[in-house]
């Protein structure tokens, strides 16, 4: 949990990052040398004259590929959006080097509007400043040091067995007022070994016979008739939390429908969850095959019982394909980095860097209350089995099970300009 001694600022001038984050097309940093520096006052006049472009930067939340790897090494996304209309145009990436500007990175605004580079992870100890350069000249600029607290967290999975001083099974017990009759949460549908986290749906040998859910609309009715599941659900409530950042975790789904995998946050109070808190979804996927394309992100204000809010289409990830690889990759043969940036003005979801969609304040309006949430949050991993999608897995059941989702790490970053430092203690007279 967050330390008791820090408090958190209630109002206070959000950093550019939080107010206008973007993004668009990866560019990752070259290796070659550097063009020749662009001199800091060289902008055109007509820029200086106008309000500059916003830029933005995200960290940790750049990582496709098919192995696990280091959290700390994942890329980091400097980020702005100039519209369709700039479709195709090239920008530069440019670092702060003393009065000058240097060109490390070049690409080229994408379909959509977006510039996006990829920048390796800075030091906290020397923060690198950014900034664009492109049609109409050159953004504000932006530095790393936006980022990094002593509250940052991170898991990635070491050793061979889940970390209880992080993580808890939630909810083992059957659930049928939440639609999940035939499957409760279990340790043994987690494992870990070689740095990743591997959550399943196992069929429960310890059950004998058929569960038989009954549907929503007829309850007279059932939705079929399935061996009985143990699913995974871990969080670390009461063990960490966060309020004000970026929550990213990287992951790679299980290929088959039937159950349905998330990344999600939860207050830490459950008494919050009523009021100010709520359930936040920074990614489920429900497997291949899915005609709107498996993939969405919601968030529920509040989260007890609130009302539903999603990006896109009703909180499906538009035309997901794009935020894939290449053209052989999939959601369940690649960890992809699944991220919500939440601050009191938006959730921001993103994969690898790239926006997908955002839900503002102003449009959250649950239970007479304006804007995001503003109560300490905690994630959770779970592989679901709701009651409706349950004969979405083909048959035979027993030769499609388990399905398993792999986490390779998890990751909080803490937005530095919400943390009030502790007051100095004064020596009593």
């Amino acid at each position: 949990m967050l330390s008791s001694r820090k408090k958190f600022a209630q109002k206070v001038c959000l950093t550019a990052s939080l107010l206008l984050a973007t993004s668009g097309v990866v560019a990752v940093l070259q290796s070659a040398a550097p063009a020749s520096p662009v001199p800091a006052a060289a902008a055109p006049a007509t820029v200086a004259r106008q309000a500059l472009r916003p830029i933005s930067i995200v960290p940790g939340v750049v990582g496709p590929g098919a192995k696990p790897h280091n959290a700390n090494t994942t890329k980091w996304a400097v980020t702005t959006k100039y519209g369709a209309a700039k479709a195709g145009k090239t920008v530069k990436l440019q670092r702060q080097s003393g009065a000058s500007w240097v060109v490390v990175a070049k690409s080229k605004i994408d379909k959509r509007g977006y510039a996006l580079f990829a920048v390796a992870s800075p030091s906290r100890t020397s923060p690198v400043t950014y900034r664009i350069y492109g049609p109409g000249g050159a953004t504000a600029s932006a530095s790393t040091s936006l980022w990094g607290s002593d509250e940052d967290w991170t898991e990635q999975f070491s050793g061979t067995a889940l970390n209880s001083a992080y993580w808890s099974h939630r909810q083992t017990d059957y659930e049928p007022l939440s639609r999940r009759t035939c499957a409760k949460a279990s340790p043994r549908a987690v494992k870990v070994s070689q740095g990743t986290a591997k959550l399943s749906v196992i069929i429960d040998k310890s059950r004998s016979g058929y569960c038989k859910p009954p549907k929503v609309s007829n309850p007279a009715k059932i939705y079929g008739k399935f061996r009985w599941r143990l699913q995974a659900n871990i969080g670390t409530d009461d063990k960490h939390s966060f309020l004000y950042g970026v929550a990213a975790a990287r992951i790679k789904f299980q290929p088959l429908q039937g159950q349905h995998a998330s990344f999600w946050l939860q207050p830490d109070d459950p008494d919050t969850s009523r009021t100010t808190g709520h359930e936040i979804d920074a990614i489920e996927w429900f497997g291949k095959g899915v005609p709107n394309g498996g993939l969405t992100s919601f968030a529920y204000a509040p989260s007890r019982l609130g009302k539903k809010y999603g990006i896109g289409n009703k909180g499906w990830v538009p035309n997901p394909d794009q935020f894939l690889m290449n053209q052989t990759d999939e959601w369940y043969k690649r960890y992809h980095v699944f991220s919500v940036e939440w601050s009191p003005l938006a959730y921001i979801f993103r994969i690898d860097g790239k926006e997908t969609g955002r839900i503002p304040a102003s449009k959250i309006t649950g239970n007479g209350a304006l804007g995001t949430a503003s109560t300490p949050e905690y994630p959770i991993l779970s592989i679901l089995c709701s009651d409706y999608e349950l004969a979405k897995l083909p048959d035979p059941e027993e030769k499609h099970l388990p399905q398993t989702m792999s986490v390779d790490w998890v990751k909080t970053w803490q937005n530095p300009a919400f943390i009030t430092p502790d007051p100095p203690v004064t020596a009593a007279p």
